[in-house]
Formats: C-alpha cells, structure tokens, sequence
C-alpha cells in the first residue's frame, strides 16, 4: 500500500513539474507517444490562458498523436481531447486554431467525431485567416461521412471567397483546399458554386480544383 502511495505521488509530481515547465515545447516531449497518462494534463494546457500559444500547439499535436498510436485503446481519453480540441478552435490565436483544425483529422473514426466535426465546421464558416481556413477544409475532406455537416460550412466559404475577391496567394491555396474538399463529398448542391469560382478571377490552380470537383459530381 504504502509503495502504490509512492508511485502515485511521484505520478502526480510528474505531471506537476510537466505542467509548471509547460510554456516550454520540448517539455511536451517527455510525454511519450503512447502514454495516456498525461491526457488531462495536455487538455489542461490548451485552456489555461496563461500557457503559451507554442506549448499550446505542441499540446494538440500531441493529442492526436497519442490518440493515433494508441489505437483502440485512445477512445479511453478521446472524449477528455474533444474539450481541448474545442477550447482549441476557440482559441484567439491562429496557430492554435490551426493546430486543432489539424489535429481534429485524426479523431475522424472516432467515437467523439459527430461532435468534433461539427466544431471545425462552424470554425471553418467565421474563419478569417487562410491558414486556418485551409486546415479546416484539409480536415473536413477525411470526414466524408458527415458531408451534411461539412458540405454547408464548405460552400458558405466558397460563396464568401465569391463575394469578396482575395488576390493572395495563402488564400487561394485556402480556396483550392475548399474545392478539393468538396471534390470528396460528390455533394450535387455544389455545382453551381464550383461553377462560378470557373469564372472568377481566381488563379488556375484554384480553377483546376474546382473543376476536378465538378467533375467528381458528375461521374457520380
């Protein structure tokens, strides 16, 4: 009894000395890629405000690493990541806004997904910033299974890119991400907006990915 007592305080010392050295990155190394242990000290990372914006994005990484190299056996701690993938998307930070978006592709089978992808696709919809917009529309593309979901927050971003032309590279790879995510949902409500970003003034790579979309539809 008394051993089981030493380890857990020395568990508990662990996490403590993690969690005050956290504004650290590399500290986030130590927590091993399939070490569940730490989850509630990696969601807690995300939504302490005091914690910085790195350490916060090194804590989602390592979310969805954890979650992917645990297999089965990360639905234990996927729904605790749902909390910190959504204070996540939250976040009035870009970076970290990125990095959930990103980090929300690895919990696309998983048991919190229903929930999750409904977050990044009302992120997605207020989106300002293109590398956000692109990771959201990069993560939407592994959630054909929600297209209902997905398809609306998509094309809202389309009409928005329509309706206020943006002559910058970040965000036309923004915009081509959107189509090519589109290009997966074979979603007919869709056409007609692949159809006008066709005569826009976009670049031909955006072009390019709105037409291999519309031609997804077709064949469908």
């Amino acid at each position: 009894m008394r051993r089981s007592l030493i380890t857990l305080a020395l568990l508990l010392s662990a996490a403590g000395a993690l969690y005050a050295d956290s504004t650290r990155p590399e500290i986030l190394d130590r927590i091993r890629d399939y070490d569940m242990r730490h989850s509630d000290l990696l969601v807690k990372i995300v939504r302490d405000a005091e914690t910085l914006r790195y350490a916060k994005v090194r804590a989602l990484e390592k979310m969805s690493v954890i979650y992917r190299q645990s297999k089965a056996e990360g639905e234990i701690v996927a729904p605790r990541y749902l909390d910190g993938l959504n204070v996540g998307l939250a976040n009035k930070n870009p970076d970290v806004r990125e990095a959930a978006c990103t980090a929300a592709i690895a919990f696309n089978e998983s048991s919190i997904a229903p929930k999750l992808v409904v977050s990044v696709a009302n992120t997605l919809k207020d989106e300002l910033n293109p590398a956000v917009i692109y990771a959201c529309a990069h993560t939407l593309a592994s959630y054909t299974k929600y297209a209902d979901v997905a398809v609306p927050a998509l094309l809202s971003r389309v009409e928005r890119y329509l309706i206020d032309f943006q002559n910058s590279s970040v965000d036309e790879k923004a915009l081509r991400e959107v189509c090519l995510a589109l290009k997966g949902m074979h979603a007919r409500k869709a056409f007609i907006p692949l159809l006008k970003v066709l005569q826009s003034r976009y670049d031909e790579d955006v072009k390019s990915a709105a037409q291999e979309a519309i031609q997804a539809i077709k064949i469908q």
